[in-house]
């Protein structure tokens, strides 16, 4: 006998969608550019570290946030400036350079053996963006497979998710089971194929305990996303009455 599928309302769903896009928001903000001054006085001011998500199901993120905390518990906020310099130098000496870079953030660097970028697996990456629509910013300067750039896609199809779960179309529960089934293919054919070792490399080379601990919850947060979404895909989503 066939097993039951459960079922949500797509409000409930929405409310994991937010979640997520909290999540993404940070990660994409801390590894696309060096962090600015602003946003980092606003992470510390408004605690935004404590309110990471899947802290309770996952230790390694909660290792990871412990990390960071230790770190901003000793940086006071109201005189950022005398930290910030570290933050934006650890991450410029990391992904950037101006020597050898260090934690260099591509997915070709990691997934192909000559580690030559603008070549099959960017292109890959970019199909897909341009399924949506998305184009970089800096297009054929910096290669679409960038970390930063990645996160930033899939924050974007989560906020198609939202947009979708907060309509009234009929036919919502099937965009959102279908942007579903696209973030986790993303998120495991790309993200995931590096993710580990660029933190592996991040965990070596950084001279913050910012990063490190940033590292390790990004890390095991794509792991857990890619849980989180499995199980979205498992149950029935249906409308709002």
């Amino acid at each position: 006998m066939e097993a039951v599928k459960q079922s949500l309302p797509v409000k409930d769903i929405v409310n994991v969608f937010f979640a997520r896009e909290f999540a993404y928001d940070i990660l994409r903000r801390f590894f696309i550019e060096e962090p600015s001054k602003e946003y980092v006085k606003e992470f510390i001011q408004r605690n935004m570290i404590d309110q990471f998500p899947f802290q309770d199901e996952s230790d390694g993120i909660l290792d990871g946030v412990q990390v960071m905390k230790k770190y901003l518990s000793q940086h006071d906020p109201i005189h950022i400036d005398n930290h910030f310099e570290d933050l934006h130098w650890d991450y410029t000496r990391m992904f950037i350079g101006p020597f050898e870079i260090l934690a260099q953030p591509w997915e070709s660097v990691y997934v192909r053996k000559d580690k030559l970028l603008f070549q099959k697996t960017t292109m890959d990456v970019r199909k897909v963006y341009e399924k949506y629509g998305f184009q970089t910013a800096d297009f054929n300067i910096e290669p679409d497979d960038h970390v930063g750039l990645e996160l930033d896609f899939v924050y974007r199809l989560n906020q198609l998710c939202i947009q979708a779960g907060q309509s009234e179309r009929p036919d919502a529960s099937k965009e959102i089971n279908y942007l579903l089934k696209e973030q986790q293919r993303f998120i495991n054919d790309h993200l995931l194929a590096f993710i580990p070792m660029l933190a592996e490399r991040v965990a070596t080379h950084a001279e913050t305990d910012f990063f490190r601990g940033l590292a390790k919850i990004l890390e095991h947060f794509l792991q857990m996303d890619s849980k989180v979404l499995q199980e979205l895909l498992n149950i029935e989503i249906i409308q709002d009455k």
